[in-house]
């Protein structure tokens, strides 16, 4: 149970860290107003993959290739999607 908790954190220190380089820490950007959601409509199981993608701006192939592979490693990628898809609100 420990892992995933450890892997939540990674993950959501991962995404801050990114957003931070990519210059959306800065007020006058105008990418502060963005929300992480599902997009189910360029989506291919339930929009995760894609909401990640539209989110952050990396391509969805990227995300959805670490995903694959997050679920080869013990699992702990199926947990974690099946949680992002829980609590991600519907665009």
């Amino acid at each position: 149970m420990i892992w995933l908790i450890r892997a939540g954190a990674y993950l959501f220190s991962g995404l801050t860290v990114w957003q931070f380089v990519q210059g959306a820490g800065t007020p006058d950007m105008a990418g502060i107003h963005k929300h992480l959601a599902l997009d189910q409509a360029h989506g291919m199981v339930f929009g995760v993959c894609a909401g990640f993608s539209t989110y952050t701006g990396i391509d969805v192939t990227l995300i959805r290739l670490a995903w694959a592979l997050s679920v080869l490693y013990r699992g702990a990628g199926l947990a974690l999607y099946i949680l992002a898809f829980l609590i991600m609100p519907v665009s």
